[in-house]
């Protein structure tokens, strides 16, 4: 009986670990999408808009 309750913990923490893991994986992927994402929409050129420009207007006082 002990060699099954130690067989079964034993497959748990392998289960553990491996849930770890793939987490870890699931994590660095996301991460390393994000940060090309963010390289690709860094490259455009920043775009300004003015509000209120002055305006020229012809003759004088």
């Amino acid at each position: 009986m002990n060699t099954a309750i130690i067989h079964s913990i034993k497959n748990g923490a392998y289960t553990a670990i491996a849930l770890y893991v793939a987490f870890v994986a699931v994590i660095t992927v996301t991460s390393m999408n994000a940060a090309s994402i963010n390289a690709q929409t860094s490259k455009h050129a920043p775009i300004v808009v003015v509000e209120g420009a002055a305006v020229s207007v012809a003759g004088g006082a």
